[in-house]
């Protein structure tokens, strides 16, 4: 079994897609931080969720949020225009959790004793379900 588990900020909002039976995607990507304070440097991570995940990326998961990202690691290797090696990361959510603030939490109804409410469903699937599978077709390349 294969899993991992990462945390970073969010890149770029999600990028929702369906596939030809309707079945909803997600994609964004994840900085993750890695080096020393001397030599700071940050890993790109590319996450991809279907199913009430992606209902999840789609209403709540914006540019610069702080995430835990947990799921099922695919890398790939290809030839890029230049004709050089690249590797890709890209993890298959099956879990979500929301490590920052929500931006708009400056309401009072919007917190208790200083800590954000998000109200958000749970959310702890398996990416790889009848009702929802991967294709070849959502791999980028």
């Amino acid at each position: 079994m294969k899993k991992i588990i990462i945390t970073g900020n969010v890149g770029r909002d999600p990028e929702m897609r369906a596939d030809q039976t309707g079945n909803q995607f997600a994609s964004f990507s994840v900085g993750v931080s890695v080096g020393t304070k001397q030599n700071p440097k940050t890993d790109w991570v590319d996450v991809t969720c279907n199913g009430k995940l992606s209902d999840l990326a789609r209403n709540y998961i914006k540019k610069g949020s702080k995430l835990l990202v947990e799921g099922f690691p695919s890398v790939n290797a290809y030839l890029n225009r230049e004709n050089k090696p690249v590797g890709t990361l890209r993890i298959y959510a099956s879990n979500i959790e929301f490590l920052s603030k929500r931006d708009d939490a400056t309401d009072s109804d919007d917190t208790s004793n200083g800590e954000p409410v998000y109200n958000l469903p749970e959310v702890n699937q398996s990416p790889m379900t009848s009702s929802g599978s991967l294709t070849s077709d959502d791999i980028p390349f």
